[in-house]
């Protein structure tokens, strides 16, 4: 077995944050390359914040996180080159189309056009927005607005794929889709 397979894909440590009380309590966790993880826990637990953390979006009072071995205090853009973030509430552009996001969010990953499109059409299928694939997204629902901030993330083929209640707003196929995409990546 070679060093690369020995590295977890997420490791927390002593993972703090404190804001009128503690929301994240000196949190250790460590998730396999490969390995599903949820957490779960009732409003106010500390889910959302400690995604946040690990996302980058929010600075921990304390502890480290590591992703694939990258220390993500330390090196922070290296870190979120290999990983993705969708919101439980995901910001689109509405005036784009879900292709014309897709193209958009390649292009700020310098992922060559060629590459860009082929990847967009791929996860357009996969999600099942191929049919709405030129409609501004202004008019979608919460659940599509969700697959398109989904396919955002998958664009540049992320090594891990942080969700914050990825199948809110979706009906039960939109999320047995959405749980298939995620399987196969």
């Amino acid at each position: 077995m070679n060093s690369q397979t020995l590295i977890s894909a997420l490791e927390l440590r002593g993972l703090t944050k404190t804001f009128d009380r503690p929301a994240v309590d000196c949190l250790d966790l460590t998730v396999r390359r490969g390995e599903f993880y949820c957490l779960l826990g009732p409003n106010g637990a500390g889910k959302t914040t400690t995604l946040r953390m690990v996302a980058g979006l929010l600075a921990p009072d304390h502890g480290s996180i590591s992703v694939f071995g990258i220390d993500a205090l330390a090196d922070p853009v290296e870190a979120k080159r290999i990983m993705a973030w969708v919101s439980d509430e995901p910001m689109i552009y509405d005036k784009l189309t879900p292709y014309e996001y897709l193209k958009f969010v390649a292009g700020l990953w310098s992922i060559e056009p060629s590459i860009a499109e082929h990847r967009a059409n791929e996860l357009l299928d996969w999600l099942g927005l191929a049919p709405n694939a030129d409609e501004r997204c202004e008019g979608f629902s919460k659940g599509m607005r969700q697959k398109v901030a989904l396919a955002g993330a998958l664009v540049h083929d992320p090594r891990l794929i942080i969700l914050d209640e990825p199948l809110t707003g979706l009906d039960a196929g939109s999320a047995r889709q959405v749980k298939n995409v995620l399987r196969e990546r």
